[in-house]
């Protein structure tokens, strides 16, 4: 029977009735898998599995429920059942090999995988079956992250069509997952090429600008996403955190403070404004945020969050009273760490500095403001070698950390060892070298302008071996 020839109106009738006055239920196999497919569909997953295990009980030959069984088991993530159960189907038809394909890479079975995928390829498919396989097997490798793989799956399905968006999605998000924004950005540029007027496309490329650091572009996206969807929340606080990165704090604070209105009990928001009214320096503002989110979303952190800005303002009186303050339950945190870690800084314990840090990175590994303060901390116990590491590792996962370079540079001229200063003399360029001879010397850098990126690498070496150290520089 042909399953558009059926009416599923009364074949859901004639079940439910049957099912209702306890007859026995006899179907054929395509009104079970059709059956089967409704319940399913309607988020009823035990009535499906019990459509085509009654099914399969009546029709044990039928591929059709034979195949739905085989879903049903990839989907509830029994990939090595589904494999067995799979082992003795016809692979005929394309979903049989892309259900074995989607089992054997969730098992991590990559190579059985591809040779099965080459194996299908090898068929004379028609254009419309080759360009469905290749599409399915890309998104099957994206959702495993095999993404260079997924790429060229679905890139060879785009020369078919270029105008499918589930290929052009699922590429932009396997080039993101790269780290290759401009990639993704590109993929999305065709999705609005496409459909100018989608809401999603250009919240998606507003993300990726912003992550791209092209922070004027995502805002105009977010503006163009909120002109469909106006006062959309989530794109409002994208916004306010791209304007806040782009330096126009005083209007993220205004849009972040129209979300708070809108969701008071976000408690992100509550992060996000307090980060902006500091980097604005309105201490005053801070402090009747956190008296607000106390009140609206509990007392959780909030004497941290008072102690935090105490030291931001240079109290570090009331800073220590308030640390005093924090409950028992409170102390196994990253915040008291740091904040402890800060507290005992100024104190100049640095001892006890140090120890409360090393157990802030335990609980956030390798966060960048914690590497920053021990290196701070190794340099003032005049423990370099250490420092050195610590900022070595903080330009790996930073590159741009303000001062990072810097500071480590001094480091190595501290320690003296040639090759480790010569590695971090080649991430300067050349603008940056000349400051820092400039720097090391006490004199104007237009003494050295018409100093070659040899000869001023030469100098630097002479002041390293000659230990001519940073008068008025302190670290």
């Amino acid at each position: 029977m042909d399953e558009n020839n059926i009416d599923i109106t009364s074949l859901l009738e004639k079940y439910e009735n049957m099912r209702a006055l306890g007859k026995n239920i006899y179907f054929d196999a395509d009104e079970f898998a059709l059956l089967a497919d409704f319940y399913h569909s309607e988020g009823d997953v035990l009535e499906a599995e019990l459509l085509i295990e009654q099914g399969l009980k009546m029709h044990p030959g039928s591929t059709e429920l034979m195949t739905l069984k085989a879903k049903q088991l990839v989907l509830a993530g029994k990939y090595k059942e589904a494999l067995g159960f799979m082992r003795h189907l016809s692979e005929d038809d394309l979903d049989l090999p892309l259900l074995k394909i989607e089992a054997l890479l969730h098992l991590s079975r990559f190579n059985e995988a591809e040779k099965l995928t080459n194996k299908v390829l090898t068929r004379d498919l028609p254009e419309e079956d080759y360009y469905y396989f290749m599409n399915e097997v890309g998104f099957l490798l994206n959702d495993v992250d095999k993404f260079d793989r997924a790429i060229a799956y679905l890139e060879e399905g785009l020369k078919i069509n270029a105008n499918n968006p589930d290929v052009i999605v699922d590429l932009a998000y396997a080039y993101e997952m790269k780290g290759d924004m401009e990639k993704a950005i590109e993929y999305n540029n065709m999705l609005l090429d496409i459909d100018p007027y989608s809401f999603d496309a250009w919240v998606n490329i507003g993300k990726l600008y912003s992550m791209n650091e092209q922070y004027d572009k995502a805002i105009d996206s977010f503006d163009f996403a909120l002109t469909i969807r106006e006062d959309d929340l989530s794109v409002l606080k994208m916004k306010a955190l791209s304007m806040f990165l782009n330096d126009n704090v005083e209007e993220a604070i205004l849009i972040f403070r129209k979300c708070l209105a809108a969701s008071p009990d976000d408690e992100a928001l509550y992060d996000s404004l307090l980060e902006a009214y500091a980097a604005m320096e309105q201490y005053e503002e801070m402090m009747n945020l956190i008296d607000l989110k106390e009140k609206q979303v509990g007392s959780e952190g909030i004497i941290v969050r008072r102690a935090f800005v105490y030291v931001s303002k240079g109290d570090f009186e009331m800073a220590k009273s308030t640390f005093s303050q924090i409950p028992e339950a409170e102390k196994d945190s990253l915040e008291y760490y740091m904040l402890e870690g800060e507290l005992a800084f100024y104190d100049e314990d640095f001892v006890s500095a140090e120890a409360a840090y090393i157990k802030a990175a335990l609980i956030s590994e390798e966060n960048e403001e914690i590497l920053d303060k021990l290196a701070n901390i190794s340099v003032a116990q005049e423990k370099y070698k250490q420092a050195a590491d610590y900022l070595e590792k903080l330009l790996e996962i930073s590159p741009d950390f303000p001062t990072a370079k810097s500071r480590l540079a001094f480091i190595r001229f501290e320690i003296g060892s040639k090759e480790p200063f010569d590695n971090i003399m080649q991430q300067f360029t050349d603008d940056e070298l000349l400051e820092l001879l400039s720097l090391i010397m006490g004199t104007d850098k237009s003494n050295f302008t018409d100093f070659t990126r040899e000869k001023i690498l030469t100098r630097l070496n002479e002041a390293r071996e000659n230990r001519i150290l940073f008068k008025n520089i302190k670290y």
